[in-house]
């Protein structure tokens, strides 16, 4: 097989003409297709950072809560506790004021009845 001859062309044909390198078209897709995959790896590990960055910051503001839950709880016994107590020294309060009003009024009592008993005034 002979191979076809080209022709020579003048210096002047050369400064005119269209230079483009030629750049071979069969695999260029493949680049395209590589591009979006590291795009489309590159936005799920962003996406799951930040999910696991948000899920630290709410296993820790669980924790938060979980701590001053506690703290509340505790809190709320303590001043039961206190209202039991004072509810107990009212009752004794009044139970004593009962006793000493019931022996004032028989030390009245008591008390009219020596008074009757002096003589003459």
């Amino acid at each position: 097989m002979a191979w076809p001859r080209t022709r020579k062309l003048d210096t002047r044909q050369l400064l005119h003409a269209e230079h483009r390198p030629h750049v071979p078209r069969g695999h260029g897709w493949l680049v395209w297709v590589a591009l979006v995959l590291v795009i489309a790896v590159a936005a799920a590990v962003a996406v799951y950072w930040m999910r696991q960055g948000d899920d630290q910051q709410a296993q820790q503001r669980i924790a938060e809560l979980e701590a001053r839950n506690q703290e509340l709880s505790e809190a709320l016994e303590r001043e039961r506790l206190q209202v039991n107590e004072e509810m107990a020294n009212r009752d004794q309060l009044m139970r004593r004021i009962d006793v000493m009003s019931a022996q004032i009024k028989q030390l009245k009592t008591e008390q009219a009845f020596y008074r009757q008993q002096k003589p003459g005034k």
